[in-house]
């Protein structure tokens, strides 16, 4: 069995300079994140067919509502610090980890801070129920960002097995509980209350005391943590703008036209999310390697022909898709299958990733902070005059512009 292993081992060595990619290194993740990725998507599959059939659209846009607060909340509390730890890691600067983790803790408190305002807003508008939520997701948010950190340790180990394992438990637990509460409830209120006790209950014992058994040395690289900082303002900018398109519409449309734009945005983003998996792979192994701008752009021509067969395979499937599962949303599915055009954009997951390599951290936040005062613009006056074929339309823009933006950026820069 050990020979036919190295048979295997040798074979794909001897294929990699052909192709240009370290085979054992990306098949090897690959499997670990593809099967991480498998039960990710098992469990959105799961929750959405509960959620669009089982839920009315009011209460699943509300639902997604909070959500989004919640993921603008979380973006407050130095996203940065995620990529500067993996960097740091794959680099042998373990003590990174629980350094930035101590920072996180530190400025939790502008989430919290956040999530209270919104309930007094909520309160104030007659909505209850939405601002008794965010009142108490405010007192239990300072655990919220940790709990999700965990992930960045591994990555930058390239433990991509341990980190699958830890993933499938998580998935398959609240896949569970959170479908039987969807059912005996039927309450937004519930649903959301349960899913962020069990992101801090499960992602906080990971990130806090099971990837002890991995750290290896306490070394911090404090140049890490300072461009974990440096570039935090800008991610934070950047996802507030990706949850900007559910308050525009929520404000103009209402929960209803919510629920819908979710679900036709849905598989797509599901595809993205599962491609994406690719990400946590790139940047430790660009982090370990002195690559140059033209093996990026070899890469880059390799992901575009992937990208263009995605999207015409879900062109095919997408009537089949949510003829059966989504009935109620079926007459919509021309929107999803114009949404997932914007699938082509995906191609800046290259080039950024090696400007997060270089700590490019100017060019960085440059890129998120023009990306999103544009993606702002386009939203507020498309959704105003065109309604929920503006949502779609203004995501595609968004999209493309910040891969226009980002080529620019990269082919701009010169490395010394």
């Amino acid at each position: 069995m050990k020979k036919f292993k190295d048979k295997i081992y040798y074979f794909l060595k001897k294929y990699s300079k052909k192709v240009g990619l370290d085979l054992p290194y990306f098949i090897k993740g690959g499997f670990w994140l593809s099967l991480n990725q498998f039960f990710s998507l098992f469990k959105a599959f799961i929750l959405s067919l509960i959620f669009a059939n089982i839920l009315s659209k009011q209460t699943f846009g509300e639902y997604s509502f909070i959500l989004s607060i919640l993921g603008i909340a979380g973006s407050l509390v130095l996203p940065g610090m995620g990529v500067a730890v993996v960097q740091a890691v794959a680099r042998g600067y373990d003590g990174t980890y629980f350094k930035a983790l101590k920072e996180i803790i530190k400025w939790s408190w502008l989430g919290s801070l956040f999530l209270i305002g919104f309930s007094i807003y909520e309160y104030f508008f007659g909505n209850y129920s939405l601002g008794l939520v965010f009142l108490l997701l405010s007192i239990v948010f300072p655990l919220y960002p940790v709990s999700g950190f965990y992930p960045n340790f591994l990555n930058g180990k390239k433990r991509f097995d341990i980190l699958a394992k830890l993933s499938i438990i998580f998935n398959i637990i609240t896949t569970i509980l959170i479908s039987i509460t969807a059912f005996i409830s039927k309450s937004a209120f519930w649903i959301a209350i349960l899913s962020v006790l069990l992101q801090i209950i499960i992602g906080g014992y990971y990130s806090l005391f099971y990837v002890k058994k991995y750290l290896e040395n306490n070394y911090v690289d404090e140049e890490s943590i300072k461009f974990g900082k440096k570039i935090s303002p800008s991610i934070t900018f950047s996802s507030f703008v990706n949850n900007f398109d559910s308050l525009i519409i929520v404000y103009f449309l209402g929960y209803e036209e919510l629920a819908i734009y979710k679900i036709v945005t849905l598989i797509p983003n599901q595809i993205k999310i599962a491609i994406n998996a690719l990400s946590p792979m790139i940047l430790p192994k660009m982090a370990s390697q002195d690559l140059k701008k033209k093996d990026v752009i070899i890469h880059m021509k390799k992901l575009f022909f992937i990208i263009l067969f995605l999207i015409g395979i879900y062109w095919l499937i997408a009537p089949i898709i949510f003829k059966i599962f989504y009935p109620k949303y079926y007459k919509y599915v021309w929107l999803s299958m114009i949404f997932h055009l914007s699938f082509i954009a995906f191609l800046n997951l290259i080039p950024y990733t090696y400007l997060l390599k270089e700590k490019k951290n100017t060019l960085v936040s440059k890129f998120y902070n023009w990306s999103s005062f544009l993606s702002i613009f386009v939203s507020i006056v498309l959704i105003h005059l065109f309604g929920l074929i503006g949502a779609i339309v203004s995501r595609i823009i968004y999209r493309f512009l910040t891969m226009f933006i980002l080529f620019f950026y990269f082919y701009s820069y010169n490395k010394k």
